[in-house]
């Protein structure tokens, strides 16, 4: 009998361990992603010198993020070349994203969809990103490491407005 009752709640703690296993990933998916308060965009204002990003081809779940970069080709996409990335709730939706200017120049801005909200773009064997990735100017072939003068814009007195269409891997 206590072979039995033993063999029982050994078979009952495992489905037990089965099953919260199971139950973990899909509840933290369903928590809103992470977003520190300096990633929040800004309020967009045509009348405020801003960087005024609509992005196009988003699908939902998981974070968009917007990369402003400095005027320093050899450090485009780089963190140490990046001025401010940008951080928000991925929708199935068109987004626009915007980020104040302390001074007009020229700047780039790299966007993906980190699916799940990793904070990691997720890159294939060649380097190439493994998810919905897009730069200003959407630069043509992209079947090398992008330069910064193929992404470049020069904003003026109140900033710029620039769309970015993100390809599909």
């Amino acid at each position: 009998m206590n072979q039995t009752i033993n063999f029982v709640r050994s078979r009952i703690l495992m489905a037990s361990i089965l099953l919260v296993g199971f139950l973990l990933p899909t509840t933290g998916m369903s928590q809103k992603p992470l977003i520190k308060p300096h990633e929040v965009p800004d309020q967009c204002n045509a009348n405020t010198s801003q960087i005024r990003v609509t992005v196009n081809g988003v699908g939902s779940g998981g974070v968009l993020n917007v990369g402003l970069y400095n005027n320093d080709p050899d450090n485009f996409l780089f963190k140490k070349g990046r001025k401010r990335t940008v951080r928000i709730p991925a929708t199935d939706e068109q987004h626009i994203v915007c980020m104040n200017l302390d001074q007009s120049g020229t700047y780039a801005v790299a966007v993906y969809h980190d699916k799940n909200a990793d904070r990691k773009l997720k890159l294939r064997w060649n380097m190439m990103p493994d998810e919905p990735f897009g730069l200003s100017n959407n630069p043509e072939n992209q079947t090398a490491f992008p330069k910064f003068s193929d992404s470049a814009f020069t904003t003026g007195k109140l900033g710029a407005d620039i769309v970015v269409n993100l390809r599909q891997p």
